[in-house]
């Protein structure tokens, strides 16, 4: 059986649970009776079904139209956390009855509105670009690049939620900050199928100005990905797809998405560029993996995006397992200096709950 139908039907089914779960303890702990209860119930299994749907759908040019596409993961965003406060009042509900009692309605309906709220504040946050800065030594850089800023971006996510609009301000902001280069981190696109030209019309007002180097993350290969690719490199961008070019003395690469905390594919690649020891490296990698043969290689700083640090609320801590410290921000590993952005745009519902969409500003210094 084809993986992705497998992971398609594992979703579906822990989507069910998730959503029977969540409208029964509302239910419990409402006190609804029995016939608006089967509606509740209903409604919350219908959805998995949609959600699902939405997401197979949307892999045909838009099947169910971007605004169709958005609503449905709107939806999913607000039972998210309607399904966080299911687990709050379901534990709390367990503490009422082990002491003999039900749970007051004031605590349900205190959850209930704390749920909506957190969604809603995730909605607002998601549209609210924070600037992060950080500074970094490159040894053997040219004096000229004392001083020199460098704005990384990441997931962007292009697509049927996220598009032309959300396009044309992120290039507004890029060239706000007036950086002397932008480097990409991958995912430019969402995956959906959509029309590439109005995306690639925006970041040519970028490129105009300012380089642009680009490599692509795992999304891309979720749809049409030569159509996706093609639609950045006529942007006017240098694609980065396990590559590496020279700028202003400095080396510039790009690895392609891979699987697995010490892929050899990365070192088998990055002996492909004859990297240069004595001149920095900067290299593009999507996921915060594959350390070690980036250091061998001598790259000084690997900049990263994917992780969207979790992207909402409490989900950071899942992403915090899976790649330690170096899902968000700044850190050495050994002499590499590795920076992971949280990452632009979204994934599925378009919110970011204490988690703002950034922009990251290096200055480099020079030693």
């Amino acid at each position: 059986m084809n993986s992705r139908i497998i992971v398609m039907i594992v979703a579906a089914v822990i989507l069910f649970i998730i959503c029977f779960f969540t409208a029964r303890i509302y239910i419990y702990g409402f006190k609804i009776n029995s016939h608006p209860a089967k509606g509740i119930l209903a409604t919350a299994l219908v959805l998995p079904i949609v959600y699902i749907g939405s997401l197979i759908g949307s892999r045909r040019a838009h099947s169910l139209g971007a605004t169709g596409y958005t609503i449905i993961n709107i939806i999913g965003g607000i039972f998210f956390y309607l399904f966080v406060g299911a687990l709050a009042l379901g534990i709390i509900s367990v503490g009422f009855l082990i002491k003999g009692s039900d749970v007051p309605l004031i605590i349900s309906w205190i959850i209930l509105i704390l749920s909506l709220l957190a969604a809603l504040v995730g909605f607002i946050q998601a549209k609210r670009i924070a600037v992060t800065q950080y500074e970094v030594t490159l040894p053997n850089a040219p004096a000229s690049w004392h001083g020199k800023t460098a704005a990384l971006i990441s997931d962007t996510h292009f697509g049927l939620v996220n598009y032309t609009k959300f396009s044309d301000k992120v290039v507004g902001k890029l060239l706000s900050l007036k950086p002397d280069f932008v480097l990409h981190g991958g995912d430019f696109y969402d995956g959906p199928i959509v029309d590439t030209a109005p995306i690639t019309e925006s970041w040519k007002k970028l490129t105009a100005q300012i380089p642009l180097f680009y490599t692509p993350g795992n999304h891309e290969a979720y749809g049409d990905y030569t159509m996706f690719v093609n639609s950045v490199r006529a942007a006017g961008a240098t694609v980065l797809d396990n590559k590496m070019v020279e700028h202003e003395g400095v080396q510039i690469a790009g690895i392609l998405y891979h699987g697995g905390k010490e892929n050899p594919d990365v070192a088998a690649t990055l002996a492909t560029f004859s990297l240069d020891k004595n001149k920095p490296t900067i290299l593009i990698n999507h996921p915060p993996t594959a350390f070690l043969a980036p250091e061998d290689h001598g790259v000084n700083l690997m900049v990263s995006g994917h992780t969207h640090r979790g992207q909402f609320w409490p989900l950071r801590y899942i992403t915090r397992k899976v790649y330690g410290q170096y899902d968000y921000g700044m850190h050495m590993h050994n002499n590499m200096h590795v920076i992971t952005s949280n990452g632009i745009g979204t994934y599925g519902p378009p919110m970011r709950l204490w988690n703002s969409p950034e922009v990251v500003v290096i200055t480099f210094k020079v030693k």
